[in-house]
């Protein structure tokens, strides 16, 4: 398959929207993720609560607001899989996973950390990073 010009720019379009994800919503929820997952005696199936929690934050903070804008389905598919791979998921794993190498028993506060950071670093490396995608595209 050829991709074209055409192709190209729906999906900078989309990494774009994508990048710009909403920075609160994003944090309670990947916080809130990494809390009930992120600690060393975690059940399996907090893992899926905490699936369920970034779904959850994700269409309320970004997936509502990528498909309300419209577009095409390639360019709404890019932007929320960059959104919520960057803003949710990415932060939230690495915060349950550092929860749950912490022994003494505050893991969750651990994680919850670790995903607060990582949601205000990554918010504040994508603006710089979209007006690159921006001026090229």
């Amino acid at each position: 398959m050829l991709i074209t010009g055409a192709v190209l720019g729906h999906i900078a379009a989309g990494v774009i929207g994508g990048l710009r994800f909403n920075l609160v919503v994003a944090a309670i929820a990947a916080a809130g993720a990494a809390a009930i997952s992120g600690y060393r005696r975690a059940p399996r199936w907090r893992t899926w609560a905490s699936a369920g929690v970034l779904c959850a934050g994700f269409v309320i903070g970004d997936g509502l607001r990528i498909v309300a804008v419209g577009g095409d389905t390639l360019r709404i598919a890019v932007a929320c899989a960059v959104a919520l791979a960057l803003g949710y998921v990415f932060p939230a794993v690495a915060g349950a996973y550092v929860g749950r190498q912490v022994h003494k028993g505050t893991g969750y506060l651990s994680a919850i950390v670790i995903a607060l950071t990582l949601v205000a670093a990554l918010s504040a490396l994508v603006h710089p990073i979209a007006a690159a995608i921006a001026k090229i595209g």
